[in-house]
C-alpha cells in the first residue's frame, strides 16, 4: 500500500469518528471523594472525656415578674425525724428533697420523703468535715454545701464543698472537691460572738457563680458576695448590701423565673421572706424586692429553704429552746402564688 492510499484511511477513520452517534460516546468517569464532617458553628470539636453527664447551661428566658397584694400562706407539713434535729439547708433537685445537719453534725445528706419527713437515703461526704454546714445549692452539673457559719467574725478556713449532681441519684458516698474562700472586705479576725457581720448562712448557685449573702448580726442587712465554682484557694467578691431587717439562713432560686427568695428571723424569731425579681446582672439587689405579706405569723428558726414549684417553697427549721418556748426541728409550705402569680 502506498503512501495515498494511507493517507486516505486515515481521512475516512476521521470522519467515522467525527459523526460517531452520541450513545457510543463515553461519559466522563465520576471521581466520589470521601464524605468530611465538619463541625457547625458553635459546635464543638471534642468534648472531654468525663465520667459524668457535663450539661451545658441554657441561656433563660427572662420573665417579668409583677407584684400583686395577695398574701402568703405557710402550712406545717410534719416534724423531722430525731436524726435531723438541725436542719440547717435544703434543696429540692431531680425530684428529691435533701437536707443536712447544723454544725458538729454528719458529713452527710439526708434525702426525706416529702409525704412524711422519713429518711430515704444517707450520702456520706468523703474529704469533708461538717464544722459548720449552713447553707447548699446546685447546679445544672454540681451541689455545692456551704462551710461557712461563722459566729464568731473569726474563721479563716470557709469553705464550699462541691459534689457531683449525680452522686445524689447514683451513689451512698462521694468525694467533695474543696472551693476554700476569704472575703474581699474583711481585714479584722478578732472573736466577737454574735457580734459581727461575717457570719453567712445563705448561697445560691447561678450563671456559673456562687451567690454567698451575710448574716449580719450588728446590723440586720446582708452583703451580697460572688464566688467561683472552681476548686482551690480564692476570694468571695463583695457586690452590694440590702436592709433586710433582720437575720438572712437561707437562700433559693428560680432560674427559670428569676426569682430570689431571702429567709430572715428576728432576735424574737419573727420569720420573714424577701422576694427579689427583675434584676440584672449578678446583683440581686437592683430590681424589685418585696417582703412577702405572711397571712399568719411564723415564729421559728427557719434555716432553710428551696423553690417546690414556681411560686411555692420549702422551709424548714432547727429545733431550739428559747426563753420559755420550745421548738420542733419542722418542714413547712410557703405559697405565694397569690402574691405574683
Amino acid at each position: 500500500m502506498n503512501l495515498k492510499n494511507i493517507l486516505f484511511l486515515i481521512f475516512i477513520s476521521f470522519l467515522v469518528s467525527c459523526t460517531a452517534p452520541q450513545s457510543m460516546v463515553q461519559p466522563p468517569i465520576e471521581v466520589k471523594r470521601p464524605k468530611v464532617n465538619y463541625p457547625s458553628l458553635g459546635r464543638p470539636i471534642s468534648i472531654p472525656t468525663t465520667t459524668e453527664s457535663i450539661v451545658v447551661p441554657k441561656t433563660p428566658t427572662i420573665v417579668r415578674q409583677e407584684s400583686k397584694r395577695g398574701k402568703t400562706t405557710i402550712v406545717e407539713k410534719f416534724k423531722l425525724p430525731n436524726r435531723i434535729r438541725e436542719s440547717s439547708g435544703l434543696i429540692k433537685v431531680d425530684n428529691r428533697l435533701w437536707t443536712f445537719n447544723d454544725s458538729g453534725g454528719r458529713a452527710e445528706l439526708y434525702q426525706i420523703s416529702e409525704r412524711n419527713g422519713h429518711i430515704l437515703k444517707t450520702l456520706k461526704i468523703q474529704n469533708a468535715r461538717n464544722r459548720d454546714w449552713e447553707d447548699i445549692a446546685y447546679d445544672e452539673n454540681y451541689v455545692y454545701i456551704g462551710d461557712f457559719g461563722n459566729n464568731r467574725g473569726n474563721r479563716r478556713d470557709l469553705k464550699v464543698y462541691k459534689i457531683p449532681r449525680s452522686a445524689l441519684r447514683t451513689q451512698k458516698s462521694v468525694r467533695a472537691e474543696v472551693i476554700s474562700f476569704r472575703y474581699s472586705d474583711q481585714k479584722e479576725f478578732k472573736s466577737k460572738k454574735n457580734n459581727n457581720n461575717y457570719d453567712c448562712e445563705a448561697m445560691v448557685a447561678h450563671h456559673g457563680k456562687l451567690y454567698l449573702f451575710s448574716k449580719d448580726w450588728k446590723d440586720n442587712k446582708t452583703r451580697l458576695y460572688e464566688l467561683t465554682t472552681q476548686s482551690g484557694k480564692h476570694i468571695a467578691k463583695y457586690i452590694a448590701t440590702f436592709n433586710t431587717q433582720g437575720m438572712v439562713t437561707g437562700a433559693s432560686i428560680n432560674e427559670e423565673l428569676d426569682i430570689l427568695l431571702l429567709t430572715t428571723y428576728s432576735s424574737l424569731l419573727d420569720v420573714n421572706v424577701w422576694a427579689f425579681t427583675n434584676y440584672k446582672g449578678a446583683n440581686f439587689f437592683n430590681g424589685d424586692h418585696k417582703r412577702l405579706n405572711l397571712k399568719t405569723p411564723l415564729h421559728a428558726q427557719i434555716e432553710g429553704i428551696t423553690f417546690k414549684d414556681n411560686y411555692k417553697a420549702y422551709m424548714s427549721s432547727e429545733a431550739l429552746k428559747k426563753y420559755i418556748f420550745s421548738f420542733n426541728s419542722m418542714l413547712y409550705e410557703l405559697d405565694f402564688s397569690r402574691e405574683f402569680e
